[in-house]
């Protein structure tokens, strides 16, 4: 896989789970009546939904991939981000880079 195309996706991983941990802050947030937690941890969703969206969409362009219509599909339809993310890895195999990359090189 292209070195830049696995940051892209680490990061949106990354991204990912801060969605993830802030809401967990928000739903914890409503038993505890703690409305500083509820408020940061809805910022921090926002702030992490669209990283994720950002950086999905950086490793759709640093792959040559269409970007506008995967990012209407994700902000339309929760879930499109996991097909993206499972089409850049397994695209992997099919890039000429990696077809090369077991043989030696050749002698001029």
């Amino acid at each position: 896989m292209n070195a830049q195309v696995k940051n892209a996706l680490e990061s949106a991983l990354l991204a990912a789970l801060v969605f993830a941990v802030c809401l967990w802050l928000v739903l914890s947030a409503e038993d505890s009546g703690s409305a500083v937690r509820a408020i940061f941890g809805g910022m921090g969703m926002g702030v992490g939904y669209i990283a994720h969206i950002a950086y999905v969409g950086v490793g759709l362009h640093r792959a040559g991939r269409s970007v506008w219509p995967w990012t209407v599909a994700m902000v339309l339809i929760p879930g499109v981000s996991v097909v993206a993310m499972v089409l850049l890895s397994s695209a992997a195999g099919e890039s000429p880079e990696s077809a090369d990359a077991g043989q030696p090189p050749r002698a001029r």
